[in-house]
């Protein structure tokens, strides 16, 4: 178990190609958000992909309704990889996940933060999964607050002007005060 108040933020930069090699060596399963509202090939890629590899962010009447402009999370594989970072990687297509959990397990835990609540209570969808909302929102977020965003994910990759910055949570070391942060 993560402990928020030990936990830090790291956050660390890769050209394109050094990118491509972590992602290659990570040690969890690669998995990628698909974003079809920006990117309109998404929903033809899925179906091909199929379910056992593709789902929806998305459950019941706002899959149906919403099944062109929806979030699909997606379990990489190589020439999918390759598909992301040679025709979609400098457009907001999404985002690359690290982590252990199965496709069921993680959907379950990214589907927590698709709706919030304004200040008059009335529900909005969150579109976390956009690179450019991402970057902002993991950067403003206390430690605490992004150990529980992470939960089962390792590693958060957002590809971001020809670089992909990569957020993860690292223990403090006890000579540590701030979140780590490698510049670019």
């Amino acid at each position: 178990m993560r402990y928020p108040e030990r936990m830090v933020l790291c956050e660390s930069s890769y050209t394109i190609e050094e990118a491509y090699r972590e992602l290659d060596d990570a040690s969890g399963t690669l998995f990628a958000i698909l974003d079809a509202c920006d990117e309109p090939r998404v929903p033809e890629t899925v179906s091909i992909l199929g379910p056992d590899v593709a789902v929806s962010l998305y459950s019941g009447s706002a899959q149906r309704d919403n099944w062109a402009i929806a979030p699909y999370l997606i379990n990489i594989n190589d020439k999918v990889l390759d598909w992301i970072i040679n025709e979609l990687w400098n457009d907001p297509w999404g985002i690359l996940i690290s982590s252990s959990a199965d496709l069921e397990s993680l959907r379950s835990h990214l589907r927590k933060y698709l709706l919030v609540q304004d200040t008059q209570g009335e529900e909005l969808y969150f579109r976390y999964y956009d690179p450019r909302v991402l970057l902002t929102f993991l950067r403003t977020m206390s430690a605490a607050d992004a150990t529980y965003f992470f939960g089962p994910v390792d590693a958060y990759i957002v590809a971001f002007q020809e670089k992909a910055v990569r957020f993860s949570m690292s223990l403090r070391s006890s000579n540590r005060e701030a979140v780590d942060i490698e510049g670019y």
